[in-house]
């Protein structure tokens, strides 16, 4: 259950300054570094540079058998800058050592070169997909077929066997505030809620005893609830068995000028079509980014916002156990003061415990429009750390876009 994440100014909390020995095994971890793809099998195993990588700007692992998916680019390309130049798609299977063009693979001429924005794997692990600047495209890897994918890619998830899709929208629209389930099997459309029909989140957001969940219903707004631009919700996210989905919002409660709001994080039984709130996780103040269950689906990840101005984000990651109904932050001890981090990327390791982040961080005076408000990519490192302990397992200066793979 993932996707790229967009390069917004997110702050996370800072790794703790001891590193800790890999205890083993995680799954394999890939990231761009001085303009190259390099994985690693383990954490805190030397990196292999992934041939015919370098000018790599895009990459994503398959969760299912680790296949590499990379484009890259002539020197100095941006996939945020105003016209992305031609890109070269590549596809890399373990242990790594060759790569080879898509095109050579499948027999399609729009493959040779894509001006693509993001890149993903289907949650599925069986087709690609690409955003460019005039649509999506996709291809069935197994059968080198094309097709045209939901327009939904980036705010949808699917689970492992693909028979449960979850995405934002309603059935009348995807442009509509709510959330969508389709599965398991040949159900059809069935909207969780939506703004219109927000019944079923004030049913879970009542049934909850917590505190916190009684004063968030409080200041609750009926006017502000019927404007849809007081709702955010984030893409929901599909547990790889099918069984759960999660997302957060703010059922409404009005966004601020600085997009501050309170959200509360809720799960949705597939089976049932049972949906609840987490009201052992209280709410949180500020702008829930993303929702990010682990492979197991037995822990979350919570990305969250507090936007002050564009050089003035505080964002918190907190790691959660569902089955132990704890929270971590993973806290800020060594942080320079007077500096923001500011997050290029996050995942889950295949064994559920560790988790990847790309962190910068830079003093808000070096934040401008010049700089779109972004540190240079060499200022970010990528932290591997320990959800339990909070521990920072491994380090690796200037590396970004980094994804998690099958162990």
């Amino acid at each position: 259950m993932r996707r790229p994440l967009p390069r917004l100014a997110l702050v996370v909390l800072a790794a703790t300054s001891g590193v800790a020995a890999p205890a083993g095994p995680a799954g394999r971890i890939a990231y761009l570094r001085n303009g190259a793809v390099w994985v690693e099998s383990r954490t805190g195993q030397a990196a292999r540079q992934v041939p015919n990588s370098r000018g790599a700007v895009l990459l994503d692992l398959s969760p299912t058998d680790g296949t590499l998916a990379f484009l890259t680019g002539p020197p100095g390309t941006s996939v945020f800058a105003d016209k992305v130049p031609p890109l070269t798609p590549f596809l890399s299977k373990p242990p790594y050592t060759r790569s080879v063009p898509w095109s050579a693979l499948v027999p399609d001429p729009a493959l040779r070169a894509v001006r693509a924005r993001w890149l993903t794997w289907e949650d599925d692990g069986r087709n690609l997909v690409v955003g460019t600047d005039t649509g999506t495209l996709a291809w069935k890897v197994s059968t080198g077929q094309s097709f045209i994918p939901n327009q939904s890619t980036l705010y949808q998830s699917t689970s492992r066997n693909g028979n449960v899709t979850a995405m934002l929208g309603s059935v009348q629209s995807p442009d509509d505030v709510g959330v969508l389930l389709y599965g398991p099997g040949a159900r059809p459309g069935t909207e969780v809620f939506t703004r219109r029909q927000p019944g079923n989140l004030m049913t879970a957001l009542r049934a909850a005893p917590q505190p916190a969940l009684r004063r968030f219903l409080a200041d609750l707004d009926p006017r502000a609830q019927a404007d849809d631009v007081s709702w955010t919700v984030t893409p929901p996210e599909v547990t790889p068995d099918g069984r759960r989905v999660y997302f957060a919002s703010n059922a409404g409660w009005g966004v601020g000028s600085a997009g501050t709001t309170t959200s509360a994080v809720f799960e949705l039984d597939v089976a049932t079509l049972k949906l609840r709130v987490l009201g052992w996780l209280g709410t949180f103040a500020g702008s829930v980014q993303g929702v990010m269950p682990s492979p197991d689906g037995g822990k979350l990840l919570i990305l969250l916002a507090r936007h002050n101005s564009n050089a003035q984000i505080n964002t918190f990651v907190y790691a959660a156990d569902l089955g132990h109904k704890t929270v971590r932050e993973l806290a800020v001890t060594a942080a320079p003061r007077g500096t923001l981090s500011v997050l290029d990327s996050a995942c889950w390791l295949a064994d559920s415990r560790e988790v990847a982040l790309s962190v910068a961080y830079p003093r808000p005076g070096d934040l401008n429009e010049k700089n779109g408000f972004e540190p240079p990519v060499g200022a970010y490192t990528l932290f591997v750390k320990d959800t339990g302990s909070g521990k920072t397992l491994s380090r690796v200066p200037g590396a970004t876009r980094v994804s998690c793979g099958p162990a």
